[in-house]
């Protein structure tokens, strides 16, 4: 599961929401991107760590952080980041 932290005035995120839309079929079956909104998940941004936008939280079955990185706009440049 990749948790994307993002915000509905952030111009970057925007792109990349409409991309992932556009791109579901391109998932891996496996993998599950969970939009998170950035200014109303504060507990959510403490918990992982985040304090921008347009991060993204690859995180485990029990919830724990795998990988935290920021910029991916593609369902590509996700499935490159995740391990």
């Amino acid at each position: 599961v990749v948790l994307f932290f993002n915000a509905s005035w952030c111009s970057t995120c925007k792109k990349a929401r409409d991309n992932f839309e556009s791109s579901l079929d391109q998932l891996p079956p496996d993998l599950t991107i969970v939009v998170v909104d950035f200014d109303e998940n504060v507990d959510l941004k403490k918990q992982y760590g985040v304090t921008v936008q347009h991060t993204f939280v690859q995180i485990n079955d029990q919830g724990e952080e795998l990988k935290k990185w920021s910029g991916s706009i593609s369902v590509d440049d996700v499935n490159d980041q995740v391990i």
